[in-house]
């Protein structure tokens, strides 16, 4: 642990040194999942459960606020947009981690419902740039009235768009044009697909709103998911992350496959009380568990996108949820995964921790949350400590 903790402050030193030196693009300035509000996230975090002598993150969200200035117009997508800063002040504000009172963000709740209701109009339903995202920052407010109705008109629009098969639901929500004209496809996927609505239904369910409609789109969908677990191919993965006819494995990762689909199941069963969901989520986890290598995971570095940073949330969130000894061991395995591929650059103002930002990009040192070290940490913390830290509700795992 001692590893853990001297990276920890480390990475947590490198942050603070990037955000004085605004050592960030501008057109990130907005983001949490690629900005400094991710940042802030992983600062607020390490000073409450790390090291409450350090102070840098209340001052660092005072200047990054007071040079904040949302218009009613532009992205507010949860990743990149406004909602994401206004997802940050609530979800400090509802764990304590800094003094704001929530009625100072219900003047911003009318335009992300305007957004987020254009982009239902446009079937856009994904997590990190399209509707569902704006839904889990409304999800703070349901007893609003014009929230509750909107959540509605978001159950609503899932149905309007999805396909009713002899196998389930289906939910055809991520738009490719790998194949002209472009398509929609189903994606077994959080950051783009059908688990991420899915969990969003469930929370809108446990709301008290469009109570009947969400647990019928709910077990419908998820029969549909479970009809095309694989059967008997060559894949390592229990389900595809996306239903494109020509590729049926999947990664271990936060943005599609085998954990989203898990993770979803979970969620979906605690909330309509659906025991074999949550078997069939445990069977996956502990599936899953052999795939312990880099290789067998298809992991390349330490991101909570699609490294192995990410992969120990889950199990450390399942840990939490069974005190299963076989997903503490899993999350203890790939948190020290996380440790050994830690890479920081050897050149003063490079800020970050090398990761793999595709085959255009490659290698390259990254901070943020989604992609970066910022993420990483928020993870490690995780590793340090025997009760569950609410960070994750930004990725969907609580």
């Amino acid at each position: 642990m001692d590893s853990a903790t001297t990276q920890l402050q480390r990475i947590y030193q490198d942050t603070v040194n990037m955000l004085r030196t605004h050592s960030y693009n501008q057109e990130h300035a907005n983001s949490l999942f690629k900005g400094p509000w991710g940042a802030l996230l992983f600062l607020f975090y390490y000073e409450q459960y790390t090291n409450t002598q350090a102070d840098h993150a209340a001052d660092l969200l005072e200047e990054i606020y007071a040079a904040y200035t949302p218009s009613a117009t532009g992205d507010y997508s949860l990743c990149e947009g406004h909602t994401g800063p206004f997802w940050l002040l609530a979800h400090g504000s509802k764990h304590d981690l800094f003094g704001i009172d929530l009625d100072q963000l219900v003047e911003v709740i009318p335009t992300v419902i305007r957004h987020s209701d254009q982009h239902i109009t446009h079937r856009h339903f994904d997590f990190l740039y399209g509707s569902t995202g704006m839904c889990h920052f409304l999800l703070n407010f349901p007893q609003r009235p014009d929230v509750a109705s909107h959540l509605q008109r978001f159950a609503q629009g899932i149905q309007s768009i999805s396909e009713t098969t002899a196998n389930g639901r289906s939910l055809p929500l991520f738009y490719t044009q790998e194949d002209a004209p472009g398509r929609y496809l189903n994606a077994f996927s959080l950051a783009h697909g059908s688990c991420a609505v899915l969990i969003i239904l469930a929370k809108i369910y446990q709301a008290g709103i469009a109570q009947s409609l969400c647990r019928a789109l709910i077990t419908e969908s998820i029969t549909f998911i479970m009809f095309h677990r694989n059967k008997g191919n060559s894949a390592q993965a229990l389900y595809p992350g996306i239903l494109d006819g020509k590729y049926f494995d999947s990664r271990l990762a936060w943005c599609y496959g085998d954990l989203n689909v898990a993770m979803a199941l979970w969620h979906c069963g605690k909330a309509l009380s659906e025991e074999r969901w949550q078997t069939e989520a445990l069977d996956i986890m502990l599936y899953n568990l052999h795939r312990n290598t880099p290789e067998a995971a298809g992991i390349v570095d330490n991101c909570l996108c699609h490294g192995s940073a990410g992969v120990a949330a889950f199990y450390r969130k399942f840990w939490f949820e069974t005190n299963d000894r076989a997903f503490y061991q899993g999350a203890e395995h790939w948190h020290q995964v996380a440790l050994d591929q830690l890479s920081f650059a050897p050149t003063p103002g490079i800020y970050g921790t090398k990761v793999w930002q595709g085959t255009e990009e490659e290698w390259m040192y990254a901070w943020d949350l989604l992609n970066g070290s910022c993420g990483v940490g928020l993870s490690l913390l995780s590793q340090l400590h025997e009760q569950l830290l609410a960070w994750d509700e930004c990725l969907l795992l609580s």
